[in-house]
């Protein structure tokens, strides 16, 4: 098996160590249904009010840091990783989504980029591909929720609901060390080499992906560029891998023309920008019609940029709107959303009275 390549390290600051410290102190003492989820009613409207509507650029924007040197993967204290960041590159996992609301796949979508093996799509065939399955090596992790959707009217909760929602959700892949059925990772020192603990959630104001992928990039170097490692250097330089997760079917809408004004460079900007695919299957998929997809002449020049996740099973079936309906029809389907997030649909009140297309 191959292994992440190896990059240029700097040592974290003391400074850094005091306050990545404190900040698991704070998270050891979190228990499952204790957190102290925020609000982030100001952050939404803030966020609208002063980014989104036509016109205006693409941007992604910090709403919380659940480790206060994100993007800069300062390991858990007492953890026995070495204390070292890279400094040249930094790749960071991205599960963008409607979150309506959050479930255990999104999460799995996180801890499949930190522990699982990938595989290029290009196979033993590309010129630039790994030639075996790869860890990645991510060095931090984004949440974000998008204002804008290329396919869907907001409906269900809002915005500011759904920003609660992440911050849970993130908890849960962040924060929670009890044994779980849906943790990827086996062990303590397993999850800290990971870089899991490493995470932000955000929003952020465009419903294509090559425009979030620069926004990603530019936000990534603006937090670098004022943390103390990045005052350093210079963040402008810094290579900012971002790896998307995607279901099937926001993989073909990735490569459809019907969303892109100037198709396909669009495309080459997304890649060019440093964006990465990190793709799962749909359940029951036939292989020869995903070997066909990636056959596309469109595709086959971007298949070394392009990963195959293997969700595990008990994760794959899920999707929101099932959520949704198993909580309207108080069925078992409810199980697939962490016991935070049901507690909070549940006091709000959420999914109760809608209709859904059977």
């Amino acid at each position: 098996m191959a292994t992440a390549a190896k990059t240029d390290t700097v040592t974290v600051s003391e400074e850094n160590k005091t306050t990545a410290a404190r900040a698991q102190k704070d998270i050891d003492q979190l228990s499952m249904m204790e957190c102290d989820t925020p609000v982030y009613d100001d952050f939404v409207k803030d966020f609208l009010e002063t980014n989104a509507g036509p016109g205006k650029q693409p941007l992604a924007k910090i709403a919380r840091k659940l480790w206060p040197t994100w993007p800069i993967p300062e390991p858990p204290s007492g953890s026995k990783r070495k204390t070292a960041v890279p400094n040249r590159t930094v790749r960071v996992g991205v599960m963008d989504s409607s979150f309506n609301p959050p479930h255990y796949c999104h999460a799995a979508y996180m801890e499949c980029l930190g522990i699982r093996e990938l595989m290029s799509a290009a196979g033993t065939e590309g010129q630039s591909a790994w030639k075996e399955a790869q860890v990645l090596g991510i060095d931090a992790y984004l949440l974000l929720l998008g204002s804008e959707n290329a396919d869907k009217e907001l409906e269900g909760a809002t915005l500011e609901q759904r920003m609660r929602m992440v911050d849970m959700l993130a908890t849960t892949i962040a924060c929670d060390m009890a044994a779980d059925t849906w943790h990827l990772w086996k062990s303590k020192e397993q999850f800290e080499m990971t870089n899991l603990h490493n995470m932000a959630i955000g929003m952020v104001n465009t419903p294509l992906f090559v425009d979030k992928c620069k926004a990603v990039k530019e936000m990534v170097r603006k937090e670098w560029g004022e943390s103390s490692i990045g005052k350093e250097g210079n963040a402008e330089k810094l290579e900012v891998l971002s790896y998307f997760g995607m279901g099937w079917d926001a993989l073909i809408r990735f490569f459809d023309p019907k969303y892109y004004a100037h198709y396909p460079r669009e495309i080459e900007d997304f890649f060019a920008s440093g964006g990465r695919i990190a793709y799962s299957r749909r359940t029951g998929f036939p292989d020869d019609d995903v070997d066909a997809f990636f056959r596309r002449t469109d595709i086959s020049d971007y298949l070394q940029y392009i990963f195959e996740l293997k969700l595990p099973k008990r994760v794959k079936h899920i999707s929101s709107t099932d959520v949704r309906i198993a909580v309207r029809d108080s069925t078992q389907s409810v199980r697939d959303i962490p016991p935070r997030i049901l507690e909070y649909v549940n006091s709000c009140q959420l999914y109760r009275s809608e209709i859904f297309p059977r």
